[in-house]
């Protein structure tokens, strides 16, 4: 069997049989531009020619790529081929995508040098293509799959569509870092916000896809009652507090006789439910005190 005028019987004929196996679907996507997947290892910096934007000749620039490490071959995946269109997260998007199941389409082959570069852009649209008949309507909820996560920003993919999902719609709660709750593979319930399939665009909400904690909270926590609380942060004048359930946040105002400054993000206060707000859905109280750790 040749390949680009390699003779890939010659060199294919020491390998074990997972090798073998992990070469020839190499091989297949190459050939057929079929859709492969794995496991992002890491980042590394690669010198490879590149044509700028508004130019015609390629320039040699040091580029950052993904990495997939199925078994033995080295996958590469050039920064500018990750996604179909472009997200606002920077350059820290593509280390924070460790660990993520990703799609892609081998471009170009180095045997005897034992790694393959490969596009997810064209694998998207592969999947695009394929999935493009399934209905997909603003409103509508999806299974979706975290494929990054930074302190403000993850971003979600479906049926080929990236979709950035910003803090305020990853959660009906006040979260300092969204690594601390959402993670890399993570499969989520979201709702189509909006969806442009000739502009490839897909925006969608993580938040929208959950029950909103403040349904049935003057059941659970009702008006005067005390509450264990974590402070998650600050505002003028008074704090935001998450009960003990993880679920509900409280507006939180202090006692006459407390000091701001004795009060930080993660101390553990007890609380009163002063208030609600049904038009906004807000929980308000007032600190009590803190407690103590032994």
């Amino acid at each position: 069997m040749k390949l680009n005028g390699m003779n890939l019987t010659e060199l294919d004929k020491n390998l074990t049989d997972a090798e073998r196996e992990e070469w020839r679907a190499i091989y297949a996507s190459y050939t057929s531009s079929s859709v492969i997947s794995g496991s992002v290892a890491g980042v590394d910096l690669h010198e490879m020619n590149i044509v700028p934007k508004g130019k015609r000749k390629p320039m040699l620039q040091t580029v950052r790529c993904l990495i997939v490490i199925k078994y033995r071959v080295k996958i590469i995946i050039p920064e500018h081929e990750v996604f179909a269109n472009e997200l606002d997260m920077g350059y820290h998007i593509l280390h924070s995508m460790c660990g993520a199941n990703i799609s892609y389409v081998i471009t170009h082959i180095e045997r005897e040098a034992g790694f393959a570069i490969a596009s997810r852009r064209l694998a998207l649209e592969k999947v695009r293509m394929t999935n493009k008949h399934r209905d997909i309507s603003v409103g509508q909820s999806v299974n979706a799959e975290i494929i990054s996560v930074g302190r403000n920003m993850c971003t979600a993919h479906y049926l080929g569509y990236d979709s950035e999902v910003p803090q305020r719609e990853a959660s009906h709660n006040y979260i300092p870092d969204l690594r601390d709750v959402i993670h890399t593979g993570d499969k989520v319930r979201a709702v189509v916000k909006e969806f442009d399939s000739e502009a490839g665009k897909l925006v969608l909400s993580i938040k929208e896809g959950t029950a909103h904690p403040f349904d049935g909270v003057e059941t659970r926590h009702p008006i005067g009652s005390s509450r264990m609380a974590t402070i998650v942060g600050k505002y003028n004048g008074g704090v935001i507090c998450t009960l003990y359930d993880g679920a509900t946040d409280v507006i939180c105002s202090y006692s006459a006789m407390q000091y701001d400054g004795d009060f930080k993000t993660g101390d553990k206060v007890e609380i009163i439910i002063r208030k609600y707000n049904e038009t906004r859905k807000l929980v308000y109280g007032k600190i009590l005190r803190k407690i103590r750790s032994r």
